[in-house]
């Protein structure tokens, strides 16, 4: 193959604000600088992204070309890709289990229930991307041979601006009242487990520190029969300090709750990496994680693991984080050693290198 001048992307969701369609707008700005033609075609494109692409039924084919597809879900994208001449690099991001939604939302289900059965069809490529170590093992053992991990591009500016904006400010004013304010974001979706993240903040508010509260960002656009039984529970366990308000933005304050945060806590089951883990780490707070699929990829060496839920423990753990400063400051300056892998520089020669590998 001769060697390219032309790499686009494509994809099933090109979003703003979204870990894939960020992932996607950055490698497409770096192609551009590096001189390749590119540019991302989907299914579903954000009108607030300075550039949204165009239509995936718009691409026209190449032999010539290298087209990166980022995988998640099943869509009408796959199909299409499947009859393209051009030499495909699929980049996987994990598809949740199917079981998950089953419930809640049917045709979610149905989707990524198609995503797990597609992703067989790309397993003779010659190579492949993955976001994570964790997605990578999966390729493997679906017979992928030759697969590599780009990590996320993660940029912290714009969360630190929205934490220093006005509305960032009223979010540290309003909880700068010397309580532990327990954070976890995410979409309102089972396979994160808010419900455990309640039972646990129960535990501790009741037995532990009275002075405390859980704040739970995320939509529930995905499952919102799941944010109704989150309700539910929080009345049954008759809990006043559990925050659920909505999918917070960076024009929202997002920035500002993890100002506010105290510690960052996650029982998610099923991240293919989980980009607010970093986003904790950047703003200095102590991350505890069930050790569970992409969870313990991410964090490397830092943050606190835990391998079973325990409510007991890790609400003393909790506890022990918050009166014990310099063990607080060690997990806090082993988190801000591992972010140093992620430094966007690394991450762009990470790219340099695997486009390399494509095209060779």
């Amino acid at each position: 193959m001769a060697r390219t001048k032309t790499i686009h992307q494509i994809m099933p969701g090109f979003l703003y604000g979204d870990a894939l369609g960020n992932q996607a707008y950055r490698i497409r700005d770096l192609l551009r600088r590096w001189g390749y033609r590119s540019q991302v075609y989907a299914q579903f494109r954000d009108s607030r992204l300075a550039d949204p692409g165009l239509e995936y039924t718009r691409y026209r084919g190449d032999p010539d070309n290298v087209l990166i597809f980022h995988y998640s879900i099943g869509s009408p994208v796959t199909e299409f890709v499947r009859q393209l001449p051009d030499r495909v690099v699929l980049y996987y991001h994990n598809v949740t289990p199917a079981e998950y939604l089953t419930g809640y939302n049917s045709e979610m289900a149905q989707l990524l229930g198609q995503g797990r059965r597609e992703l067989t069809l790309f397993a003779d490529s010659a190579y492949a991307l993955a976001a994570s170590g964790f997605n990578r093992q999966e390729l493997a053992e679906v017979g992928f041979r030759h697969v590599d991990v780009l990590p996320y591009f993660v940029y912290f500016d714009e969360l630190f601006d929205s934490s220093m904006s006005e509305s960032g400010c009223d979010v540290v004013k309003r909880f700068d009242d010397g309580w532990v304010n327990l954070l976890f974001v995410g979409r309102l979706v089972p396979n994160k487990r808010q419900d455990d993240l309640i039972r646990l903040f129960n535990y501790y508010h009741k037995l532990v520190n009275p002075k405390s509260r859980l704040m739970l960002i995320g939509s529930d656009s995905n499952a919102p029969g799941y944010r109704l039984e989150l309700e539910a529970l929080i009345e049954a366990l008759d809990l006043d300090n559990v925050l659920l308000p909505g999918p917070i933005g960076l024009q929202e304050g997002l920035g500002g709750y993890y100002r506010a945060a105290t510690a960052f806590v996650s029982m998610s089951e099923h991240e293919g990496f989980c980009v607010p883990l970093l986003e904790a780490m950047a703003f200095e707070k102590p991350v505890i994680a069930f050790r569970a699929t992409g969870v313990p990829y991410a964090l490397g060496e830092a943050g606190v693991l835990f391998n079973a839920k325990r409510y007991d423990v890790i609400g003393e753990l909790i506890q022990l984080l918050v009166d014990d400063e310099h063990l607080c400051r060690q997990v806090v300056a082993r988190q801000r050693q591992h972010l140093l892998h992620f430094q966007p520089n690394l991450v762009a020669q990470r790219l340099e290198s695997c486009i390399k590998q494509l095209l060779d």
